[in-house]
């Protein structure tokens, strides 16, 4: 039943990606891009798939390998795209350096810069939270 399901789903879904990209991406659009984008959305359509698996094997009361391997290959697909792959891509096609090496570069520095804030910031807010322990909720209070 759930073959059945896959055969459907997942050919639907990559044929929605490829429709998807074909309709918007530019002509001048790079192909590693459309590859990237491709597989992001793909990984992301993915989900709804792996959902109804998923009940449905807990439903029926297998423990399915191959489910948990999908949703391993999922999330950490999806994790490494969203933080790593896609900023770094995005911020290479921004720079207005002359070499590729120099593209990469410019991209790495300013995700290190922009990460680094963030991360600081966390820091910061994990700091307070464990000074304020208990009594956290003062900065929301109304006086």
């Amino acid at each position: 039943m759930m073959l059945v399901f896959y055969l459907i789903s997942l050919p639907l879904t990559m044929g929605m990606v490829i429709l998807t990209l074909r309709y918007f991406a530019g002509p001048a659009v790079p192909i590693y891009v459309l590859l990237t984008v491709g597989y992001t959305w793909f990984c992301s359509f993915s989900i709804i798939i792996l959902v109804p698996a998923d009940i449905w094997t807990t439903m029926v009361g297998h423990s399915s390998k191959a489910i948990s391997l999908f949703w391993s290959l999922t999330y950490w697909s999806t994790f490494l795209l969203t933080w790593v792959v896609v900023p770094t891509l995005q911020g290479y096609e921004d720079a207005g350096d002359f070499t590729m090496a120099e593209r990469l570069k410019t991209s790495v520095h300013a995700n290190l810069v922009f990460y680094l804030c963030v991360g600081s910031l966390g820091l910061v807010g994990v700091i307070l939270f464990i000074i304020f322990r208990r009594n956290w909720f003062v900065f929301f209070s109304i006086d």
